[in-house]
């Protein structure tokens, strides 16, 4: 059954109005809007000890955006993130005692320091999920906090003290209101970067791993890099939240950094809402402010606070305010839907394109012609323990054809697919598609090569729109960088909206336009395989390998089926496909190749495979043959 979308609730009509119009500002004016409101908020109360608490909700708040990239966003459970705090902290402190700098020209060197700590944290920890990585973030969090400790030159035990208070053409900021100030000015900035990341290929691609790390590495997204990446930028935040934490306070030391802090923002994260910018902000007003709110109560106060977090985690388990990748208009401001004439004719082109934009780069190689071979499979053998699901297996794809691979279940044609793909690594044989090996590289370095694929049971990312999910499987043919993605410049918008538009006329290509706003799982089971499909097309591969894509569709979704297939020929790929159904197999196959137990039985025509007697047997065996010719002879 399909879940229907639960409506939003209206609004009174002057709330309405301020809504839209708010909605219709650019997200930097409303960053300035909602600062603006804050700092004048506390500037009229007029009260020193509401001003500090404010001022620490915003620096948990930074805290807690830069967590976010790597719990909300990236899926990385880090339990020593106070670690970053400290080594900001410290590394502001150190140069405005020592070297006499100015707190605001410490702030790059601090965030660059935490941001080298984070990949030192995260390069040995890439493999590392669940449990693991808990760990070694906790024991990274302990392990600085002692350092500091015994470092005499950063004052031991005892820290450091003194710290100046930050200044700005002369003019000393000691006030509570001139700390308020700064802090919502780093908070602002802090902001418009994650939501510049969190709306960028960047951020697609670590919520792809969060939701399936598996699928993404295999529609090209390198998870290893973007979750060490994701560690340097959640570092680099928590830097610049401590080093004004240092000019703040004044003295600094290491009893300030302890695991409590770190499991306090993952707190904010999670009552906020995981991977919800606006929800960390309310969940560090809720953290930091509400026990603030509650110090009438004295010493009951703490357990007046724990109840209500507990009665809040039980009505609303997703946070204060969750994130939803839901989009009701994702194609808005765009140019006008096209035809889907129009839409074949533009993706034609831009295949050719592509294509002709990686014969330039592979200098001195020529390309596989029309007809040519383009994949070849030699002597390929995959072993399980003592289960051989593999077994000299050889056959040849050549450029333009649609190839299919069929056999029982356990015939090994999925294993076949995971050895192409580079999701599993072949025990002996060799893997060549035009003309270069694929045999230990990475699956997302085989699907910058031009190879796409789909899964034998649907692994869309489900809590993403429709149309981020064939966004994501755009993402090894953009190139832009991270630093780019943080500053939203004029050639990242540009790549962007080629994105947007590219995802548009796949979908439309596989007739899904209409769903591009809705949640993956919002689809039925068949648009969902369609999906999977314009996913593993937008990559713009020269080959794509198809595992049972017409598994659970009804025979009207199977012709339409056969008709994006020959389409996907007509675009110039190859196809290689594996399904259980002989009827569409036999419709829309150039040439099949047989597997039984891991052993290629027959290769040939579709007319010569459902004649073979060796395939007759495999399927149903010698007394049913004649069953068998007629099934798939119709």
């Amino acid at each position: 059954m399909t879940p229907v979308p639960v409506p939003r609730r209206s609004l009174p009509a002057g709330l309405e109005l301020w809504r839209r119009w708010f909605d219709a500002l650019p997200f930097w004016a409303r960053v300035l809007v909602f600062l603006l409101i804050a700092g004048v908020g506390v500037w009229y109360y007029n009260d020193p000890y509401v001003t500090a608490v404010a001022v620490s909700v915003a620096t948990y708040a930074i805290l807690g955006l830069g967590l976010n990239i790597v719990v909300g966003y990236a899926g990385l459970l880090d339990l020593g993130y106070a670690a970053f705090f400290a080594i900001g902290a410290y590394t502001t402190a150190l140069l405005m005692t020592q070297a006499h700098w100015n707190f605001f020209a410490t702030l790059p060197l601090a965030v660059i320091m935490t941001g080298t700590a984070g990949a030192i944290l995260g390069y040995p920890t890439l493999r590392l999920r669940s449990d693991y990585l808990a760990i070694v973030t906790l024991g990274f969090g302990e392990m600085t906090r002692v350092a500091i400790t015994n470092w005499d030159y950063a004052g031991g035990p005892n820290g450091v003290l003194g710290i100046p208070p930050p200044s700005i053409l002369g003019f000393q900021l000691g006030s509570q209101m001139d700390f308020l100030g700064v802090s919502l000015f780093l908070l602002g900035i802090a902001m418009l970067a994650t939501h510049h990341l969190d709306h960028s290929r960047l951020g697609r691609g670590w919520v792809a791993i969060r939701e399936d790390e598996f699928a993404a590495e295999a529609v090209g997204v390198p998870s290893l890099r973007l979750k060490l990446l994701a560690y340097v930028m959640g570092g680099m935040w928590g830097g610049l939240a401590g080093a004004f934490f240092a000019t703040r306070i004044g003295a600094i030391d290491p009893t300030s950094f302890t695991f409590q802090l770190s499991v306090l923002v993952l707190l904010l994260i999670v009552l906020g809402g995981s991977g919800s910018l606006p929800g960390v902000l309310v969940g560090s007003l809720v953290v930091v402010g509400l026990p603030e709110a509650l110090r009438q109560f004295s010493s009951q106060r703490m357990l007046v606070f724990s109840i209500l977090l507990i009665i809040m985690m039980l009505i609303r388990p997703q946070g204060i305010w969750p994130r939803v990748r839901r989009k009701p208009k994702p194609f808005y401001g765009l140019e006008g839907g096209e035809s889907s004439d129009h839409a074949v004719e533009a993706l034609r082109a831009h295949q050719r394109e592509v294509e002709e934009r990686d014969r330039r780069a592979l200098t001195g190689h020529r390309s596989a012609g029309q007809g040519e071979v383009l994949l070849e499979v030699k002597g390929l053998v995959q072993q399980f323990g003592g289960l051989r699901a593999v077994d000299d297996v050889s056959f040849e794809v050549r450029r333009g054809e649609i190839f299919s691979i069929i056999g029982p279940n356990g015939a090994g044609k999925t294993t076949v697919f995971n050895c192409i793909t580079g999701v599993q690594k072949p025990r002996r044989g060799s893997i060549r598609f035009d003309g270069r090996s694929l045999v230990g590289l990475p699956p997302h370095a085989i699907v910058s090569r031009g190879l796409g694929r789909t899964f034998q049971g649907i692994r869309l990312f489900k809590n993403m729109a429709v149309f981020e999910n064939v966004m994501v499987g755009i993402y090894p043919r953009h190139r832009t960088m991270t630093w780019q993605a943080m500053l939203h410049t004029p050639g990242e918008r540009r790549d962007e909206r080629r994105t947007l538009q590219e995802a548009r006329r796949w979908l439309q290509f596989v007739g899904l336009e209409e769903e591009a706003g809705r949640l993956a799982t919002e689809l039925s089971y068949a648009d969902q395989r369609r999906v999977e499909i314009a996913r593993a097309l937008a990559s713009h591969p020269r080959l794509v390998l198809f595992d049972e894509p017409a598994a659970g569709m009804n025979p009207t979704e199977k012709l339409e089926l056969i008709g994006v297939i020959r389409k996907i020929r007509d675009l110039g790929i190859t196809v290689i496909l594996i399904d259980h159904d002989m009827s569409l197999v036999m419709r829309v196959s150039d040439r099949i190749a047989v597997l039984d137990h891991g052993v290629l039985i027959a290769l040939g025509r579709p007319e010569e495979i459902q004649r073979d007697p060796a395939v007759i047997e495999a399927y149903l065996g010698r007394d049913e043959g004649d069953e068998m010719v007629e099934a798939i002879g119709s």
